[in-house]
């Protein structure tokens, strides 16, 4: 079946949003592309106004945070459900840690937000930093639900858990980037028991970029990040996506 026949939706950031730009390259279409939710956040019902989203100036970037906000995920992925091919999953949007708000509420913590200033007038918000046994436990404990969710949309047995390790040197041997003061050892030393506990749990596919693929490019669009990777290991997650997805056909 051609590839311009195909749907990709997501639930990650930035590793999914670049591999989609190659599938849509390929002629897939793009179903939901849920964005800056934490696997915590995500069901999470913070209040409308608990965030200024005022003064974003990118829509993206205002929709998303208002849509983590009213923590959508369930609704848009099921409207996106019987078209779906493949749902992309990528944990980079866990990074920044989650706000815990007094009510119990959380909000994913994002570069946007924090670049805005838009969590400085939050009153006794908890910060629940990624890779801390708290967060980890909490995240490690939504896992269930989440496994449950994709079983009952029927999605299970499309999602690909992308695997990405942070870069430790882009394309031309130079180490790469912190992000927010996060350095690519150690993103990659918290990240492995949220991959084994993901796999483990809920038994979805685990896609692995291969270690001579892991480095970041000296070109991206997005500029330096250890999570940037160069032009040939988004062709390579392309490849096997497609293969996946003829599988489950």
């Amino acid at each position: 079946m051609p590839d311009d026949s195909r749907t990709v939706s997501v639930f990650g950031s930035c590793v999914s949003r670049d591999t989609v730009e190659v599938l849509h390259g390929r002629g897939w279409r793009v179903g939901a592309y849920v964005a800056r939710q934490s696997l915590l956040s995500a069901g999470s019902q913070a209040p409308a106004h608990a965030l200024d989203l005022d003064g974003l100036d990118s829509p993206f970037v205002k929709r998303v945070h208002a849509e983590d906000l009213a923590g959508d995920r369930h609704s848009r992925l099921a409207a996106a459900a019987p078209d779906t091919d493949v749902l992309l999953w990528d944990i980079v949007d866990e990074r920044l840690g989650v706000l815990e708000l007094p009510d119990g509420e959380l909000l994913t913590r994002t570069t946007e937000g924090l670049t805005a200033g838009l969590y400085d007038s939050l009153v006794g918000a908890r910060l629940l930093e990624f890779g801390s046994d708290e967060h980890f436990e909490r995240w490690a404990a939504a896992l269930p639900a989440w496994h449950a969710e994709l079983a009952d949309l029927a999605l299970a047995d499309r999602t690909l858990l992308l695997q990405t390790a942070w870069a430790l040197e882009d394309e031309d041997g130079a180490a790469t980037p912190t992000s927010w003061g996060m350095g690519a050892p150690e993103a990659n030393w918290f990240s492995q028991r949220y991959y084994q506990a993901a796999a483990e749990v809920t038994g979805v596919r685990v896609l692995r970029l291969p270690d001579e693929l892991t480095l970041a490019g000296t070109h991206h669009t997005w500029g330096p990040a250890p999570f940037h990777y160069q032009d040939t290991a988004y062709a390579w997650l392309a490849d096997r996506i497609t293969d996946f997805a003829a599988e489950s056909r």
